[in-house]
């Protein structure tokens, strides 16, 4: 039969050019034109559009609204930061925007994030914490991170992540410290008393401490380290112009780092047990005397004893997951987006989202971490990679 809207002939109960009704009855032959007029031209054709829910785009949205709303419940939400109610407010620039989280604010330390901070705006707001007097030992990194401390001894870190516009400030106070005394433990043997004896320990016991040491030039810190390089901490060593770390060949490890401001922090373990295996004359047999427990701090990534390219190896991992991880969703991102039934990958697809936004959630913990200079280079280098990869799928 013949369309009554575009003129097309089809079959069926819908015209497949225009998707008009068909009548009820079939549609009268067309008259002949009257001589002398010609006829009218049917109606170019219409291309049927796919209903919307058909369309990938349409579940990427479901799917985007969805992990939305999840991180809203979660407690990601923003708020109105006033400045006055910061506690350490008067040693800091207010920052370009009010919108934000704050993680800590304390008398001890602040820890803030601001959001929607473009790239000039963060720059313009290093430079303002500078002008307050944030010159002293100073890094910076690229336009995305900048450190130093101010005369009065407070350390300053920005950190800004263009790919989701937002800046981070945390400001620490001076560490208060006093004559100490070098501990003549079996842990203080191993290494040679430092230059200064103004410091604060953040624990000690016999088998290990953590002590920062004051009044020590960055000279002073190159000397301490060929002093425990010549005490015999050379063994899988790792060092860098802030840090080095060590074993002796009894399996003590030390790690020594530069900190600023003429500040130096000095770390010792003792030989862990896999370390030190009983020699053949030792009795296996006899049982092992119960030792009291002692109270020491759980180990950190920043104090494991196992390096990787000046990296703690756990952290070194989670980079490498994070952009295997984000390899693989890039390729399933293309690989659904050229497929002509994505409604069969919606469960994948669900799935990668769900994991994409946990992945993003712990390289962002990473990031306030206390990492050291080779792992902060590493992580920025991960991050410009990953976001690299997002770039060709959103193209």
């Amino acid at each position: 039969m013949i369309c009554s809207r575009c003129g097309k002939e089809f079959n069926g109960k819908f015209c497949e050019h225009c998707g008009a009704p068909a009548p009820s009855t079939a549609a009268p032959n067309v008259a002949a034109p009257t001589p002398g007029t010609y006829p009218t031209e049917p109606m170019p054709a219409k291309k049927k559009k796919k209903p919307i829910y058909k369309r990938w785009w349409f579940y990427v949205i479901v799917v985007i609204a969805a992990i939305a709303v999840i991180s809203s419940i979660s407690g990601n939400k923003s708020e109105k930061i006033k400045w006055d109610d910061i506690i350490l407010s008067e040693q800091l620039p207010e920052p370009p925007k009010k919108n934000g989280k704050i993680n800590d604010n304390t008398a001890e330390a602040l820890s803030v994030e601001i959001y929607k901070i473009s790239d000039k705006q963060f720059n313009n707001y290093v430079e303002a914490c500078k002008a307050k007097g944030f010159t002293v030992d100073s890094e910076s990194d690229y336009s995305s991170s900048y450190d130093a401390y101010n005369a009065a001894g407070y350390k300053l870190s920005l950190g800004y992540y263009g790919s989701r516009d937002q800046m981070e400030i945390e400001l620490e106070k001076p560490i208060e410290m006093s004559a100490i005394t070098w501990p003549t433990s079996k842990a203080g043997k191993q290494l040679p008393a430092p230059k200064s004896t103004t410091g604060k320990f953040s624990y000690e016991n016999d088998d290990g401490f953590s002590v920062y040491i004051g009044n020590t030039s960055k000279d002073d810190y190159n000397s301490y380290v060929k002093a425990c390089s010549d005490k015999g901490f050379t063994v899988n060593y790792n060092k860098d112009d802030n840090f080095y770390d060590a074993d002796n060949n009894a399996g003590w490890h030390v790690s020594i780092k530069y900190e600023g401001n003429n500040i130096m922090s000095i770390d010792i373990d003792a030989p862990s047990e896999s370390s030190t295996a009983p020699s053949a004359s030792e009795d296996t047999t006899k049982p092992a005397e119960s030792k009291p427990a002692q109270s020491k701090p759980a180990k950190t990534a920043n104090n494991d004893s196992d390096m990787v390219d000046g990296m703690h190896r756990d952290f070194k991992e989670a980079m490498d997951s994070y952009e295997e991880f984000f390899d693989e969703y890039v390729a399933f991102m293309k690989k659904y987006e050229n497929s002509d039934n994505p409604m069969s990958m919606f469960s994948d697809y669900t799935k990668f989202m769900s994991q994409y936004s946990e992945t993003m959630q712990k390289l962002d913990e990473w990031k306030s971490k206390d990492l050291n200079t080779k792992e902060a280079a590493y992580l920025l280098d991960v991050t410009n990679r990953i976001n690299k990869k997002l770039l060709e799928v959103a193209e």
